[in-house]
């Protein structure tokens, strides 16, 4: 059977790049049509989309293109290739390599690699584009462009110095864009498609890629590892890259996305020490210093995810110490305790093993959790901790390598580790537990016990230097310092760690010191003695006030534990990881490091982080609704906020605790407390209603429950505040107060007398909420009953709503959207109530009339008149008092 008959053009010249190429690519690939006008432009696969309407549209006619498999590529007898030299780049042109005579010429600006073609025709240097050496063999043979070619020219120019601010950008990149703008190159152009607005598909995936974003240092820099997958295909990843970069504050950055069984690496580096080409030319792609990419078919993406890993745990090499370890403070006991006292501290603090120490505060040993059972079993609950106490043990000191803590710990299987100083007094602690959250969640990637999902080491530094002032950041850093030289740790800590990885505004910040806090407020006091210091010592809590208004609130590192269910705390010190376990959710349990060692380094021992990314809400124990049963309550708080869901097992505990009856113990304060920070979220109608479905609403009251009607007019009070925080801003807002009248509106008076007086509110909101409602309802019913239609007089209002508190008007706004009364209470709080006369009872008894009921009636009407444009001035007002007091002077 004869061969079928190959119609493909034959073509001696062709002129290629790499797959998926760039502006400086596709850039070449055209200055090479210049020098090579024979040639016929080939890509080995696809382009960016950007790059295929710009060259369609602008570069096109000007030479020849064709695709790959339109070729003859066994007739090729000359190869140009442009912005790379490997063979495994040249995807579906890589077949021409095979030809015997084959002449290759080569322009390139990567540094060298294994897999480079081979050829005597190669210009090759290290400056920031290919563009680049184009340019300057187009110059030197003297060769013509047009001003849409140096256009094209400068585009990729741009884009691969990162328009001159890469670190790879040489003298021949400038000199090169100084000819191209005297050839005409549009700057204008070049601006709007290296500066492009993302769509919502790359919106998304930029959304993606930054949560997903796992952060280190690297050589004293921010490095950032980031994946996801997507079902078509997205482009553009180096766009996204830069501006994921510009967002997080990255010095370096490798993105990997799954896309239509291709898994895409893009590598960027500002920083001169990581050289991402030599990371991408390991994973079989290439590049340069500062710019590399590599492609994989048909291989998963947490395949290529944990190649990379391991190859940065190599490139990277950091070296921990015992101090980078270790949780401290100590918590320890001194041996002439009783063994009844171990116990409890190892419950209260959920240890399985502590230090005992001895008269002098040295260590002398440590006991375990199944040794202390096992003595107070045998009734020996008063013995001293010494008779039962594993003497003998090793120590080291904070300087102790890694490996040599490794081989006490897991190699010689000593359950503790103390750190001493030079006297041997314990300045902190290494367990098995921190030496294996080490080796999960740092460089040891090939761990046995590492969870596939288990995040690695951290660091939030340049987050935190793009998302929080200059001068909170100037504090926060002074203040590591200043810890550091105590020998103390001090964190950032809870929602505003939360926030700062969601990009959300963050409110205020929360510090936690482990350490002498007394101490170390009066040395900042000393530096700082324009500070004013708030202080709670059974808490165990201050409130440092700046100058400039702004606050910090600043713990120390605790332990809590409650003495029953629903009671107040008792607070001892603690290390850093106990004090994120006494936290409500795992989202709220997790610290930045502020010491000057490690600043910005993220401490995660319970998975908030991965949590934040599955939009969960998990307790951090069984026992936490139980402990503290206002937990409920916020953990719907946070829920309904930030558009989380409730784990299974969290709301299983809920559900138990509530039906044990442990909920209904809340503390009537710590109760009002709650329900007034849900009034205040932003949308509360949701909240209230979520509460409703667990059953938490009958917590507050056994007959509060929400109908169809109230949840109608939640939405009403939402539209009432958006109106109010426009017209008045956040200064006092009384509307929280609207949202309870809603949600009780229901409840007979006797019930709501007991539930106000059981929340202990306060007799300003008693009177809002009791009192005053009867009249509101009566305003309510006989608006409706008139069903009025045209706008209410000035005067109407003001005597409808005088007297009212501002959340009984906007409780009254809200009932009547849209009708006249609605209206008449926007108008009387924007502008009635401020309105005042000219004349003053001191005018009116001037003019001879006597004090009395009769007097202040008549101011009264004037006020009236003058709301509904009756009387203006001054004198239009005394004669209108005039004919009302109808009474002759007194001489």
């Amino acid at each position: 059977m004869p061969g079928k008959k190959n119609n493909r053009p034959s073509v001696k010249t062709i002129i290629t790049t790499h797959v998926n190429p760039d502006f400086d690519g596709v850039a070449s690939m055209v200055a090479a049509g210049r020098l090579f006008p024979e040639g016929v432009m080939v890509f080995p696969g696809g382009q960016e989309k950007n790059i295929r309407n710009y060259f369609i549209q602008s570069i096109l006619y000007l030479f020849n293109v064709a695709r790959a498999k339109e070729i003859d590529l066994t007739k090729v007898e000359k190869l140009i290739v442009v912005d790379t030299r490997q063979k495994d780049r040249l995807g579906l042109v890589a077949p021409v390599l095979q030809n015997q005579a084959l002449e290759v010429h080569l322009f390139d600006h990567h540094p060298d690699n294994y897999n480079d073609i081979p050829s005597a025709n190669s210009l090759v240097a290290p400056v920031g584009a290919t563009v680049t050496l184009m340019v300057e063999t187009l110059m030197e043979k003297g060769l013509d462009i047009s001003p849409q070619e140096a256009t094209m020219l400068a585009l990729g120019l741009y884009e691969d110095t990162g328009s001159f601010t890469f670190s790879a950008t040489t003298v021949r990149d400038l000199k090169a864009a100084a000819y191209l703008l005297e050839k005409g190159a549009d700057l204008q152009v070049v601006a709007e498609l290296t500066a492009r607005e993302l769509t919502a598909q790359q919106l998304s995936l930029l959304n993606e890629l930054i949560i997903n974003a796992e952060t280190r240092q690297a050589r004293g820099r921010n490095l950032a590892v980031s994946a996801a997958k997507r079902e078509t295909h997205i482009d553009e990843l180096a766009v996204l890259a830069h501006k994921m970069m510009d967002i997080l504050g990255l010095d370096t950055l490798f993105l990997l996305v799954e896309m239509e069984n291709l898994v895409q690496l893009v590598a960027r580096s500002r920083n001169e020490a990581m050289d991402v080409g030599k990371i991408a030319q390991a994973m079989g792609g290439g590049g340069h210093p500062s710019a590399a990419a590599a492609s994989f078919r048909g291989r998963n993406l947490e395949e290529i995810r944990h190649k990379l890993e391991s190859i940065l745990t190599v490139a990277i090499g950091r070296l921990y110490t015992a101090a980078n370890l270790m949780s401290r403070p100590p918590i320890c006991l001194s041996a002439d305790r009783p063994l009844s006292e171990a116990r409890d501290l190892m419950v209260r603090s959920s240890l399985n093993v502590l230090l005992v120490n001895d008269d002098s505060g040295r260590v002398c040993g440590y006991i375990t959790e199944p040794n202390v059972a096992r003595a107070i079993y045998l009734g020996l609950n008063s013995y001293p901790i010494r008779d039962f106490m594993i003497s003998e043990f090793h120590s080291v000191h904070p300087a102790a390598s890694f490996n040599e803590v490794k081989s006490i710990v897991l190699d010689q299987k000593q359950r503790i580790l103390p750190v001493i100083d030079q006297n041997a007094v314990p300045v902190g602690v290494i367990s098995r537990t921190d030496l294996l959250h080490h080796l999960n969640s740092e460089d040891s990637l090939n761990s046995a016990q590492r969870q596939p999902d288990q995040p690695f080491e951290r660091s939030l530094y340049g987050l935190m230097e793009n998302r929080l002032p200059a001068e909170v950041l100037a504090l926060l850093k002074e203040l590591g310092e200043l810890a550091a030289k105590n020998s103390l740790a001090i964190y950032l800590v809870g929602g505003s760690v939360r926030d700062l990885i969601m990009l959300k505004p963050i409110q205020d910040l929360d510090l936690t010191l482990t350490g002498d806090m007394d101490r170390f407020i009066q040395t900042f006091i000393e530096e700082h003695p324009d500070v004013q210091v708030l202080n709670h010592p059974r808490f165990k809590t201050a409130t440092l006030s700046l100058p400039n208004g702004f606050k910090l609130d600043l713990s120390s590192a605790r332990l809590e534990y409650y003495e029953y269910p629903g009671a107040m705390p008792i607070v001892r010190h603690a290390s850093i990881r106990i004090d994120l376990q006494r936290r409500d959710f795992t989202i709220n349990a997790m610290a930045l490091s502020l010491n000057s060692d490690d600043y910005g380094r993220l401490l995660d021992f319970y998975r908030g982080y991965q949590d934040l990314k599955d939009g969960l809400i998990r307790v951090l124990h069984s026992l936490s609704f139980i402990e503290d049963p206002t937990r409920a309550f916020r953990a719907v708080r946070f829920e309904t906020r930030l558009g989380f869901h409730i784990s299974r097992m969290t709301e299983r505990l809920l559900e138990n605790a509530l039906n044990n009856g442990f909920i209904q113990n809340i503390h009537p304060r710590r109760l009002m407390a709650e329900l007034r920070r849900i009034c205040k979220e932003d949308e509360p109608g949701p909240t209230l209603k979520r509460l409703n479905e667990l059953g938490l609403l009958k917590c507050i009251h056994p007959n509060l429950k929400l109908g169809p009607k109230q949840i109608d007019r939640f939405r009403r009070v939402a539209r009432v505040k958006d109106w109010y925080r426009l017209t008045f801003g956040e200064k006092f807002s009384p509307v929280w107060l609207v949202w309870l009248l809603v949600l009780t509106e229901e409840l007979d008076q006797e019930d709501l007398s007991a539930l106000i007086e059981n929340l202990e509110t306060g007799k300003k909101i008693a009177r809002v909420a009791i009192t005053e409602r009867k009249i509101l309802k009566q305003i309510l019913c006989q608006s409706q009953e008139s069903r009025q239609k045209d706008p209410l007089m000035p005067s109407q209002a003001d005597r409808i709503f005088d007297g009212l508190s501002w959340p009984g008007i906007l409780y009254l706004m809200a009932m009547a959207s849209g009708e006249p009364l609605a209206r008449a209470g926007s108008a009387y709080l924007t502008y009635y109530r401020l309105v005042k006369t000219h004349c003053t009872g001191k005018d009116l008894i001037e003019m001879g009339y006597r004090p009395g009921p009769r007097l202040h009636n008549a101011l009264k009407t004037i006020r009236e008149a003058k709301l509904d444009g009756l009387v203006d001035s001054l004198a239009e007002e005394k004669e209108l008092a005039r004919k009302l007091l109808a009474e002759k002077p007194t001489e």
